[in-house]
């Protein structure tokens, strides 16, 4: 019996969500609480709704369910008629006639589109970087390959010394996989610690098993019968590997940006309301360009498509770019950075008490960084000092550790 499957066309929606990730379901919570009544679809090309993306490091080494790192339960997305389409492409829109094409020829209708497509994980161009045994986990079927694959392993080299490669070796760690970190930089994380609680930090991680390779580039992955065996280092140095793991960053995803017609350039383009240079046409997230910019950070993800939410029911909410700062917690391992800790004309100011470090870098009269090593219970007056200039004194972190 031939059963006939009608497929809707020419749907139109109020609100097209291109992308599930937290900016797109930020966006989507904000509409629905300004415009009750408003069509709204989300398309993701993943097949599970919105997760917590942020756990993935940690879910390396512990069984979960989908259900649960949902963001938000099926209900409510049922309860706020809110519509799904997932394991969905969007090839295309086009920003004039206001339809999206969908990969299988299904074309939607829709008033205003967001585009939070995300990012992907970047993949350097290491000779070899395709071979079986290679992962870069930015979703869950990254997460899961992994896991089946490193079951019966013992050896994983990660590529990247970052916060993100170092919470996955410690979570790789716990599997009782032997783990090596290999950094390009002379130092790790040296984007958020100076060189002695870089150091220290270093120290702390060899100590839990973790050996790290920092200041050496990665040249080649060496394979066996089509399989990873090891890395090869610039230098010529050869580590032994049974798989690799990549956490070398992230690149915005803006195909469908590009394929539309849109203005592109590292992300999708967008003013300070985070609308693109067609009106109704919004972007957020880690796809989204603003001025020079691309932040790939959860919370500024967050914040974005919260705000694009609310201007695609007709505000006028600027995005203000965050200030960086980092918290890295393994174990007995906790730090907290914000601002910057080097630079021409950068003093130095620092306390320590037993096992604990606390450091603030100060230019000219003015705080611009803080380092929190061991205890990071002050790690919002370290905010409010660099960032909005509150006096060092009027802070427990000044009166309690500083003296002031």
């Amino acid at each position: 019996m031939d059963i006939e499957i009608k497929i809707e066309r020419n749907i139109m929606y109020d609100y097209l969500i291109i992308g599930n990730g937290i900016a797109g379901l930020s966006a989507t919570e904000e509409i629905r609480k300004k415009d009750p009544q408003g069509k709204i679809l989300i398309v993701s090309e993943e097949k599970p709704s919105t997760y917590w993306r942020t756990r993935l490091s940690d879910l390396i080494s512990k069984d979960f369910t989908e259900e649960e790192i949902f963001v938000k339960k099926h209900s409510w997305y049922d309860d706020r008629k809110i519509e799904e389409r997932l394991f969905t492409k969007v090839e295309k829109i086009d920003p004039e006639k206001r339809i999206a094409y969908l990969a299988g020829g299904e074309e939607i209708e829709f008033k205003k589109a967001l585009i939070a497509t995300g990012a992907r994980a970047f993949v350097p161009p290491i000779t070899n970087i395709d071979s079986k045994g290679v992962f870069a986990i930015r979703t869950v079927d990254d997460l899961r390959s992994f896991k089946e694959y490193v079951a019966n392993k013992k050896e994983v080299v990660v590529i990247g010394g970052g916060i993100l490669g170092l919470e996955a070796a410690f979570s790789a760690k716990k599997l009782g996989l032997e783990i090596t970190v290999i950094e390009s930089f002379d130092y790790l994380l040296a984007r958020q610690l100076d060189r002695e609680l870089s150091e220290k930090l270093e120290s702390k991680l060899n100590e839990l098993g973790i050996k790290t390779i920092t200041g050496k580039n990665t040249a080649e992955i060496l394979t066996k019968d089509g399989a990873v065996c090891g890395v090869k280092l610039a230098d010529g140095t050869e580590i032994s590997a049974d798989a690799i793991m990549v956490q070398a960053g992230v690149r915005s995803n803006i195909k469908i940006a590009q394929d539309s017609g849109l203005e592109t350039d590292r992300g999708v383009v967008v003013n300070d309301h985070l609308e693109t240079a067609h009106e109704g046409i919004f972007a957020a997230g880690d796809c989204a360009q603003i001025g020079q910019f691309t932040i790939g950070l959860w919370t500024s993800s967050q914040e974005m498509g919260k705000i694009a939410g609310h201007n695609m029911t007709g505000d006028s909410e600027s995005y203000k770019q965050p200030k960086p700062f980092s918290t890295l917690m393994l174990g007995d391992i906790k730090l907290f950075s914000a601002g910057m800790n080097s630079g021409e004309g950068i003093e130095e100011e620092r306390i320590e008490k037993e096992d604990k470090i606390y450091k603030l870098f100060k230019k000219e009269d003015s705080y611009v960084g803080g380092i929190l090593w061991g205890d990071i219970m002050y790690q919002n007056d370290v905010k409010n000092i660099v960032f909005n200039g509150k006096a060092l004194e009027e802070t427990k972190l000044g009166t309690e550790i500083f003296g002031k």
